[in-house]
């Protein structure tokens, strides 16, 4: 569905002498002089200027830039796979742990003279496991946050730009600014 929005502003001749107006005589267009004699009440832009000087005033767009915003929904998503990767590193963390205090406790730091038994060579097993899984988690949990950072990258929303083409009408009480846009 297409919203139409139109606006409208009237303004005192105070406000339109303050115009983006040529000085010296001087069209944007780069034609003679449009300029009132000296000594005349006419303000720039009234009726009796040339139609060039009314229409470079009338015309001149206004581009209005919105950036875009991410939905709630996109939002919970990347938070959701970020936490759950923080999560899934987590159990590689104890898992971690887990093979460090096994592994110290069969280090040859310890006394070389205690005869290897089944119990040591289970404690051996033991930390090779919790190596292994915490390696597998470590690779899972990193992928799940990659992949959401990815997907904050992938997923920036566009910004919108918005051109509002400005119709200005010049009248003996003031000046009358209209514009309209859609979205």
């Amino acid at each position: 569905m297409k919203t139409v929005v139109a606006l409208a502003l009237v303004a005192p001749m105070a406000m339109a002498a303050h115009a983006d107006v040529p000085d010296e005589g001087v069209h944007p267009d780069g034609q003679g002089s449009a300029a009132a004699p000296a000594g005349s009440t006419q303000a720039p832009g009234e009726p009796g200027d040339s139609p060039a000087l009314q229409t470079s005033m009338r015309h001149k767009d206004i581009v209005v830039t919105t950036p875009g915003e991410r939905s709630p929904k996109n939002i919970a998503i990347l938070a959701s796979v970020a936490g759950a990767g923080a999560i899934v590193g987590g159990i590689g963390v104890y898992f971690n742990l887990d093979s460090r205090s096994a592994a110290n406790e069969v280090s040859a730091h310890r006394p070389m003279s205690v005869p290897w038994t089944a119990d040591r060579q289970a404690t051996y097993d033991r930390a090779h496991d919790s190596a292994v899984k915490a390696g597998v988690f470590y690779g899972i949990g990193g992928a799940l946050v990659l992949g959401a950072v990815v997907g904050l990258i992938v997923t920036v929303p566009k910004a919108e730009t918005t051109v509002i083409h400005p119709h200005v009408a010049i009248g003996p009480e003031g000046a009358s600014i209209g514009g309209s846009w859609s979205w």
